[in-house]
């Protein structure tokens, strides 16, 4: 043992080690500044055969916050936004997320201007939009609806109408116009006919009749609204997760060129969607890395890019998934931050050119 050979020593390893951990943390930090500041892309749709009034529409179209903040009073989206003109603002759903924070939304709300309709709906990750049960106070909408409701939202749970240039554009949650609407009022009203019937007065029961008649209530909104509605009206549908080909396909109905919705008169020009989060984590020159298994054909690891944001034909509708803003709970506990995948929201313009 006294004449052993010295171990050699290799520097050169703990070096590396430490290049690495180095190389990591600046990429980490870099990675939060650029999740902090979103960008805005602007967005060319050419909906085909749209009547000439409606071209250059501007639709400002954002989804998936979770409560995401942007600066103080979400500053750095209204440095964004501040010089662009919009004719409506599009939110397709888990604006407030699991955490339950509406403030992010309220601060969000406050940038647009007061004449601009804002559209809101509920996503999968939100609260409960509509309470089903132990309803007290009479409320149907949960209390973050309600909130952005006062804030100036429009929780779209029925037809709205914005005219442009003496024409309607029409505005609809995509569940109305692939449920079957005269089944559902039958149901709807066997339903109330029953909790009358029973008399009952426990809280439960009282809590169910009010969101019948609230349900009723969208039902006969969506009536009124289809009683204004024209053919060549233009017809935008909110959904929150993306529709695929059969639920696109049952939109409609006749032939190709004389294709009418099932619900309503007229044509789906437009589907604007949201969800994925753009895959949360991406790869560069490879895209997303995992999508949690849904039923839209996704497959989970390395999905198609095409079906986790942007403009896509889906059965000759073009349909626009926003690439998103916050962080979605959906997605495996590792994977707890959007990587290499900036926030975005999108300037929307619709044309009857093809670009």
């Amino acid at each position: 043992m006294l004449f052993a050979p010295r171990r050699k020593r290799h520097p050169g390893c703990l070096m590396n080690i430490l290049l690495f951990f180095f190389a990591l943390a600046l990429v980490m930090g870099l990675n939060f500044v650029n999740n902090s500041h979103a960008t805005l892309v602007h967005q060319p749709v050419t909906v085909a055969g749209m009547a000439q009034v409606y071209e250059g529409f501007p639709i400002l179209h954002l989804s998936d916050l979770h409560a995401a903040r942007f600066g103080e009073a979400q500053q750095r989206i209204r440095q964004l936004i501040r010089l662009e003109n919009y004719r409506a603002v599009c939110l397709t759903g888990d604006m407030v997320g699991r955490s339950g924070d509406v403030q992010p939304l309220l601060d969000l709300l406050a940038l647009f201007p007061d004449d601009v309709p804002v559209f809101l709906i509920a996503g999968d990750d939100d609260p409960e939009a509509i309470r089903g049960r132990h309803v007290g106070g009479g409320e149907v909408k949960a209390d973050f609806i309600r909130r952005a409701e006062e804030a100036g939202a429009i929780y779209l749970d029925s037809p709205h109408n914005v005219v442009y240039q003496g024409r309607n554009i029409w505005f609809s949650p995509a569940s109305l116009y692939t449920t079957d609407l005269r089944a559902a009022a039958f149901a709807l009203q066997e339903r109330r006919d029953e909790l009358i019937a029973s008399r009952s007065d426990a809280p439960d029961d009282a809590a169910a009749l009010r969101v019948v008649d609230y349900q009723l209530d969208v039902l006969a909104r969506a009536d009124e609204a289809r009683k204004e509605m024209k053919p060549d009206d233009c017809y935008v549908l909110l959904s929150h997760v993306p529709l695929d080909g059969t639920a696109v396909a049952g939109l409609h109905e006749g032939e190709r060129l004389e294709r009418k919705a099932v619900n309503f008169p007229g044509t789906v020009s437009l589907i604007l969607a949201g969800h994925w989060n753009n895959g949360q984590w991406r790869l560069p020159l490879i895209g997303p890395v995992y999508v949690p298994k849904g039923d839209i054909g996704l497959r989970g690891w390395l999905p198609d890019d095409r079906e986790v944001s942007g403009l896509a034909m889906v059965y000759a509708v073009p349909e626009y998934i926003s690439p998103g803003l916050g962080t979605s709970g959906a997605y495996p506990w590792w994977m707890p931050f959007r990587l290499f995948n900036r926030p975005q929201l999108t300037l929307i313009k619709l044309t009857a050119r093809i670009t």
